[in-house]
């Protein structure tokens, strides 16, 4: 690539517009899910409505944390392709303030979600009362609270340190993105443990796993790199990024999408075979709970949402190159993680699919709509307030020489 070609960059897209009907339906979700849960807390039901609303913020909080793993683990990997796209995942952590506030939140509910919550319970449970030291209500506000706060912390500084190369250019704010993100995809890695195990892995705190925090993570970054997917695609139809997203950049995000699936299923199938396997009382409770009391269908659908069906239209080359085949694909990602959300979280709850309790997942879809509606509007918000690339960074060149 000559010098003269490395600089010969298209006319800049100036910043992004967000089409009116988008926040419309963020609105419209917001108001769904207000409605949902106030209908479930004022008809008594307020397990239902704290089981939903916490669906809802861990389904939106994985997507803001994402953007801040995202621009890390591309950011080290120097995945330079990926520079046009990077404002997408810069606004995805908008909502980790908010967002995090909400999810928060949970521990008002807690005595309707987690029975290590309740004194009694644990004064009468060895096993609670062994974990009582972690499991206490002192504990999951510390360090939830720590952990959301450093998730804050370092993608405000991964954002702000690109908006300096914004103004001043040159290679040195992109050294110091390689810094903080090797500093932060430790802190990670930690934080992102003791989130999933105090909001959904204490549900069934006489259960444990060692492979959950992964499964967690898989969850993630399936979810995140769909989202980012969609995005991505739509800004390519509506002609936003012409010169800077090409066919090619949206390949490389379509493999990351199809790779996301398989990695679901090897670590998923990793977590049944090893329990299956040891047959171990305290931690085959997990999957006997979801596949009795009318769950087994909920539980086997969710390979087909998560793998089965993405991996088998995102196999041909066009798909992954085609915003018309990934965007809907990636649409139902999203969707799947709802209903892996669901299946993790309500036969926790002590309810089965069928009989008294049954009910279709109205309520909490609903919930999770509108957390996604809030997310959307933080989104929206920061993803137009900034140019839509970054002109000044030194990898652009590179990134729009992407023919691979």
């Amino acid at each position: 690539m000559s010098h003269d070609h490395a600089h010969a960059l298209p006319a800049a897209p100036g910043r992004i517009s967000v089409p009116g009907i988008i926040q419309g339906l963020a609105i419209a979700f917001i108001l769904l899910g207000g409605a949902a849960l106030a209908w479930a807390f004022a008809g008594g039901h307020a397990q239902l409505a704290w089981s939903s609303y916490l669906i809802g913020a861990f389904f939106a909080l994985g997507l803001g944390v994402f953007g801040a793993a995202w621009l890390a683990i591309l950011y080290l990997a120097r995945g330079n392709w990926s520079v046009t796209m990077r404002r997408i995942p810069e606004a995805m952590t908008a909502w980790l303030l908010p967002g995090g506030v909400l999810t928060m939140a949970v521990g008002l509910g807690a005595h309707s979600l987690y029975h290590w919550s309740h004194a009694d319970v644990v004064a009468k449970d060895p096993l609670l009362t062994h974990k009582a030291p972690f499991l206490n209500l002192t504990m999951f506000t510390a360090l939830v609270g720590a952990s959301l706060l450093l998730w804050v912390v370092f993608a405000a500084l991964l954002v702000r340190t690109s908006r300096r190369q914004d103004h001043e250019g040159g290679i040195g704010p992109t050294r110091t993105s390689h810094t903080l993100s090797a500093v932060f995809l430790v802190v990670f890695a930690l934080t992102i443990s003791m989130v999933s195990f105090y909001l959904l892995l204490s549900l069934d705190a006489h259960w444990f796993s060692t492979m959950f925090a992964v499964l967690v993570f898989t969850d993630v970054v399936q979810t995140g790199t769909a989202f980012v997917a969609v995005v991505a695609g739509l800004l390519m139809m509506t002609g936003q990024l012409k010169g800077f997203l090409n066919e090619n950049h949206l390949h490389s995000l379509g493999k990351m999408v199809f790779a996301t699936t398989g990695f679901w299923a090897y670590i998923y199938f990793c977590q049944h075979m090893l329990i299956w396997y040891a047959n171990l009382p305290e931690e085959t409770v997990y999957f006997i709970k979801r596949t009795s009391n009318g769950w087994l269908p909920y539980i086997l659908i969710l390979p087909l949402l998560k793998f089965v069906v993405p991996f088998l239209l995102l196999l041909p080359r066009n798909a992954k190159r085609q915003p018309k085949t990934l965007v809907p694909v990636a649409v139902l990602i999203l969707f799947a993680q709802f209903w892996e959300l669901y299946v993790m979280v309500a036969p926790a709850m002590g309810h089965g699919a069928e009989g008294a309790h049954a009910h279709l997942p109205l309520v909490e879809l609903a919930a999770t709509l509108g957390f996604l509606g809030l997310f959307t509007l933080a989104f929206t918000w920061s993803l137009a307030r900034h140019d839509a690339v970054p002109l000044k960074d030194p990898a652009l060149a590179e990134c729009l020489d992407y023919h691979c």
